[in-house]
Parts: C-alpha cells; sequence; structure tokens
C-alpha cells in the first residue's frame, strides 16, 4: 500500500480501531477497511458486473469458488441498485457509458466484495444531482444496516439526505463544531443563538453559520466545546484472543472471526492467477477501445505505403550510384525511426493514464507491481509484434530491401520493444498524461542525434560520447546497415569509384564482429528499461501525496 511521503517528510498517527493500536499498512486491517475516492478510478471498459467481479476474484480468498463470485457478484449488483445497467461499459470522458451515479455506485461495490468492517467515501454525492444522491446514500444505508460502519464526507446535502444520517460530525477550519445525532442539531443551535428558521433545511442552515460567522464568535457562543474525554492506554492487537478488534457490531455482521490470527498470505490468489485475470483485462480494454486500436494500425498502414511509395523499388537498385545509396540508406532509417516512434509513444501515455486505476488497485491489495508490470508487458509485446509486422509486410516489399525479411523483422522489432521499455519508464516517472507529452523531444531527439547518421559518433565529445550505449536506435541501425549493406561493402569497386556501402558501415562504426554485442546491448536496455521502470512504479505507487 502506500505508506511512505516524499523527500524527508515523516508522517506518523495514532490510529485505534476499538481503542486498539492498529497499523493501516497491514494486511489484516487494511482488508477491513474501504475506501472510495471523491474521483471515479474505474476501467472505462469494463461493465459494472466485469469490475465487481474482477474484484471479487483478485481479493477473495483463493478457495472461494467461481459460484460463489457469480452469487456475491449478482447480490452486490441488485442492492446496488446496478441490474439494469450491469453489462453495459463504465465508460469515461472519452467512451460514452453509465451515468455518474451508477458509476459511483460500482466505484462502491467495487470495495464492498470483501465485506469491510469500516467504509470510508471522500464527498460520495460530489457531481451526482438529487435523485441519485438520495440512491447512493440508501444503498449506503443499507450497508450500514449489515453491519458496516460507513463514514463519509459531504458537503451541503439535501434534507433527505441530512436526515438519513445516524451520526453528524460537522467540522469548520479542523475543529468540531457539532458531533451528534442529526435530530439534535435544531436544539443546539438554537441553545447558542443561532436557531435553524423554519421550513429550511437544517445542513443549508448550518453550512450558512459556520461560513458566516467569524470563528472568534462561535467560539464565545459555545460551538467548540473542549475534549473533557481522557484518552486511555492503546491496546496491543496481539492480545486481542476475544474479536473485540474486529468484532460484531450487534447487528448482521459478517466481520472476521478470529481477528486474534495473522493474514494468511496464501489465501491470496497465486501471482500467475493475477497475471491470468489481468492480461485478460487488458486484452478486454484492447478489443473495446476500437477507435485507439484501429487507429495504430491505420496509421502504421498509412505511414508505411507511404514510405513504401516514396522510396518504390529503391533497395534493388545499383549502390554504386550515390543517389541510389542515398535512397537506400535513408529509406532504412525512416522505416528504422518510424518503428520505435509509433511503438513508443502510446507507451508513453498508457501509464500516466491508467495510474489512477492501479494506484486504487494497488493500495487495495488487488495485485502486486511485478504482476500488473507483466501483464501490461505480455500486452504490449503482442500489440508490438502485431504493428511492426503490418508495417515490414508493406515498407519492406515495396522499397525492396535485400537483407533477410525475418532478419529485419527481429532487428525492427527488437528496436520497438527496447524503445517502448524506456518509453513506459519515462511514463512511470510522470503523474500527468500531459506531462508525459512533454518528454516527446527526451525520448526521440538523443536516439537521432547519437545514432550515426547526422554525425559520426566517434566525433562527438568523449564526455558526451557514453550515451550512445543508452539509444537503441544507433545499434539497431548497425544491425541494419550490415545486414543490408554487408555483400556489396565486400565487392571491389571500379577503379576510382567509392564503395559507398563500405564507407557507410565505416562511418556508423558497424563491424561484421560485433553484432553479437549490438543484438545483447539491445536486450539489456530492454532489462535495465523495464526494471527500472518496474521499480519507479512501485516507489510512486508508495507516496500518498
Amino acid at each position: 500500500g502506500r505508506v511512505q511521503s516524499r523527500e524527508n517528510i515523516t508522517v506518523s498517527s495514532d490510529i485505534r480501531i476499538n481503542n486498539y493500536q492498529v497499523d493501516p499498512t497491514n494486511m489484516r486491517v487494511r482488508k477491513q477497511v474501504a475506501f472510495v475516492a471523491q474521483d471515479d478510478s474505474l476501467q472505462t471498459t469494463a461493465t459494472p458486473r466485469e469490475a465487481i467481479k474482477f474484484s471479487a476474484k483478485m481479493r477473495l480468498p483463493s478457495i472461494t469458488t467461481d459460484d460463489q463470485i457469480e452469487i456475491l457478484t449478482d447480490k452486490m449488483l441488485e442492492e446496488l441498485g446496478l441490474q439494469h445497467c450491469a453489462d453495459t461499459i463504465i465508460g469515461g470522458q472519452l467512451i460514452k457509458g453509465i451515468s455518474g451515479g451508477e458509476r459511483k455506485r460500482t466505484s462502491v461495490g467495487v470495495e464492498l466484495v470483501v465485506k469491510p468492517a469500516l467504509v470510508f467515501l471522500d464527498e460520495p454525492t460530489s457531481g451526482l444531482d438529487s435523485f441519485s444522491a438520495v440512491q447512493l446514500v440508501q444503498v449506503l444505508k443499507k450497508v450500514s444496516g449489515a453491519g458496516s460502519s460507513v463514514l463519509f464526507t459531504i458537503h451541503q446535502p439535501s434534507s433527505e439526505v441530512f436526515n438519513s444520517f445516524d451520526h453528524l460530525i460537522l467540522l469548520n477550519k479542523g475543529r468540531v463544531m457539532y458531533q451528534g445525532a442529526v435530530a439534535g442539531v435544531p436544539q443546539y443551535f438554537s441553545d447558542q443563538g443561532h436557531p435553524v428558521p423554519p421550513n429550511y433545511n437544517p445542513a443549508d442552515w448550518i453550512m450558512a453559520v459556520a461560513q458566516s460567522t467569524p470563528e472568534h464568535e462561535l467560539d464565545e457562543a459555545g460551538f467548540f466545546p473542549s475534549d473533557v474525554r481522557e484518552e486511555e492506554k492503546g491496546l496491543d492487537p496481539s492480545d486481542d484472543n476475544e474479536g473485540y478488534l474486529f468484532g460484531s457490531t450487534g447487528r448482521n455482521s459478517f466481520l472476521i472471526r478470529n481477528p486474534g490470527k495473522k493474514f494468511n498470505d496464501k489465501q491470496h490468489i497465486s501471482s500467475a492467477t493475477e497475471v491470468k485475470l489481468l492480461f485478460a483485462r487488458e486484452l478486454q480494454n484492447v478489443q473495446r477501445n476500437k477507435k485507439a486500436t484501429a487507429a495504430r494500425f491505420i496509421f502504421t498502414t498509412f505511414l508505411s505505403l507511404l514510405v513504401g511509395v516514396i522510396f518504390l523499388g529503391v533497395g534493388g537498385k545499383d549502390p554504386s550510384d550515390p543517389v541510389n545509396f542515398n535512397g537506400q540508406f535513408g529509406s532504412l532509417l525512416i522505416i528504422l525511426m518510424m518503428s520505435m516512434f509509433g511503438t513508443a509513444m502510446p507507451s508513453l501515455l498508457a501509464f500516466p493514464e491508467e495510474r489512477p486505476v492501479f494506484i486504487r488497485e494497488y493500495s487495495t491489495n488487488h495485485y502486486s507491481v511485478s504482476t500488473y508490470f507483466i501483464s501490461r508487458l505480455c500486452i504490449e509485446a503482442i500489440i508490438t509484434a502485431m504493428q511492426i509486422m503490418i508495417g515490414i509486410l508493406i515498407s519492406y516489399h515495396l522499397v525492396d530491401l535485400q537483407m533477410n525479411f525475418f532478419l529485419f523483422f527481429s532487428i525492427m522489432y527488437t528496436l520497438a520493444m527496447t524503445s517502448t521499455a524506456l518509453a513506459v519508464l519515462l511514463g512511470c516517472a510522470v503523474e500527468d498524461p500531459k506531462m508525459a507529452t512533454e518528454f516527446l523531444p527526451l525520448l526521440f531527439v538523443p536516439q537521432m542525434l547519437f545514432a550515426g547518421f547526422f554525425i559520426a559518433t566517434h566525433i562527438i565529445p568523449g564526455w558526451l560520447r557514453w550515451a550512445q550505449y543508452l539509444c537503441s536506435l544507433t545499434f539497431a541501425v548497425r544491425l541494419s546497415i550490415l545486414a543490408e549493406f554487408s555483400n556489396c561493402a565486400d565487392e571491389t569497386p571500379l577503379p576510382g569509384v567509392e564503395n559507398l556501402c563500405k564507407r557507410a558501415l565505416m562511418s556508423n562504426q558497424a563491424n561484421k564482429d560485433d553484432v553479437w554485442w549490438y543484438w545483447l546491448v539491445l536486450c539489456a536496455l530492454f532489462i535495465v528499461f523495464r526494471l527500472s521502470a518496474l521499480f519507479l512504479l512501485k516507489k510512486k505507487a508508495s507516496k500518498f501525496f
């Protein structure tokens, strides 16, 4: 979970449940506490049924059968009033889906599958119309009646919503202005000299009083009573053998039976199952987000056709002619850069866009960072392979390149995966998708500068030359020109005619004996960038502000 803060700030706290001091990062405690954020963070291409079922499969013990999860999901949809939209896509800003109230109830349902003892919600009615707000509060009332303690912040509730509260805490600048039953609000405010006017919503009145009356006047009127409670010594949860930490509330409790026992990690599903479920969801997301997926392949097809038509048949012409050779070398570079740019850009934006969903699910123990990373890698590997295959099927044959087709695919695919790994690393470093776009020059410009075709790498100042080993395009260019121009480089040119193929190999420092080294560097860059991104994502996920 998110337990660390940034820089050198240390956060300390004394959190108690039934006077037992608890660590909120402890799995046993976290399983009993649910939190629903103000902004819904749900998979936009999933349905309410799929979202609730996914949460249940990820968080319930591994011994829970599929039939039990189906029954739980159907029951949850019924209680939340989501049967009519259970199989409608949730949607988001760019994808049409269910309404705001239905989305909020889905967010509640996702957290309720583990039957928590405490449910916290941050302004759950924000952005909802009055009817949807009442519906949501009625759902929360059912949750409370089932045995959970429900606590949430709210601003200016309607009279119907206000009167449904069991207990009210009114805060003003961090101080408790009133705490008690809702029915006692009119009398309390009347005693302090601010009676609620007739036919007036008490919630509106207390907000008006709190905001329009200076704090010192409220203090003088007695609105901020001193806390005269004596703080008892916190109890040690390890001594809780009778179940008082998360014991029954006296109602139809579904809380944990033997809280004295430690949470058994073996109850959680295996890492392989996590990867399987995450991969299935990612694949479904790709299939349903048809516009984004189609646009990716359409652009690849169009650009490949454009390059192929412009450089039509140039690869089969005599490379001893400088004009022909420039066309061959240029087409090769353009195809390599096109594969790098086309695959890296979507990956750069993917992690910042999905960060809210990942943070919520990771902090609630849906899965680990590593399993999330592996599932994303599998999807990226498949999509990238398809994109590269479509691109070179068109450009390779139109340009009439001379190297082996499968060798060219291997070079292109390795370059694309390495560039994608770097894009993922940069994407994990930022939180805002808009900020991620600012990193595009950092991703692409150094690659072209150190690739060797604008300036020979041995001319670059020595103190900066090391950066070439971080640029995958450099080694992909060397592998490509070796594969394409090695044969003509070995040919003896006519007297007075320079061997352009040999010059290209020398100027780019491409050596046949170092082919294994170029492949090794590309693979090493892929591994280093991926592991660095994994470390960075885990570190980012542990920060809560």
